[in-house]
């Protein structure tokens, strides 16, 4: 039992090594985050469609993301996307999955409790927003449900 128990302990150190190994943010400048692991870029402001005044509260339908993704020009770039999810294997975050957000969630930002408790760089992250008020703590994927495409797959960061 206890050989067991120090198995475990010894396999999550060099797990947690090696995931930090590879996890490397990069801040861009002006505002933008890269990651080294996914090669993407991402907006440092979390909630950039609240505080550039996209939208009043930055809560949007699916849609309404796709349309403001798709036409985002920030940064001298203009081909910004929501983040992709993998629905055949939504559990792994090795970086030969482009599960996304689960990869910055768990890996790069080390939040492996379920709970967000590593922002890193961003900013305007839930549970709360610039003034201290209750957000939606979910982020949509650009990636639709295979078996009812009337609905998008997205990320939870309460919990995964």
């Amino acid at each position: 039992m206890k050989n067991s128990i120090l198995v475990v302990m010894m396999l999550t150190l060099v797990l947690g090594v090696a995931f930090s190994a590879e996890a490397v943010l990069i801040d861009r400048g002006g505002g933008m985050i890269y990651s080294t692991a996914m090669d993407v870029t991402w907006l440092q402001d979390a909630n950039y469609a609240k505080t550039s005044s996209y939208d009043a509260d930055g809560l949007m339908t699916w849609n309404d993301a796709m349309t403001w993704a798709g036409t985002l020009s920030y940064g001298g770039y203009e081909d910004w996307r929501l983040p992709t999810f993998d629905e055949n294997n939504p559990d792994r975050y090795d970086g030969s999955l482009l599960h996304e957000m689960a990869y910055l969630y768990a890996v790069e930002l080390e939040n492996y409790n379920y709970m967000l408790e590593h922002t890193g760089p961003f900013t305007n992250l839930p549970p709360s927003g610039p003034g201290g008020e209750w957000i939606e703590p979910w982020y949509w994927t650009g990636t639709l449900d295979s078996l009812d495409p009337t609905r998008a797959w997205r990320f939870d960061f309460t919990c995964g």
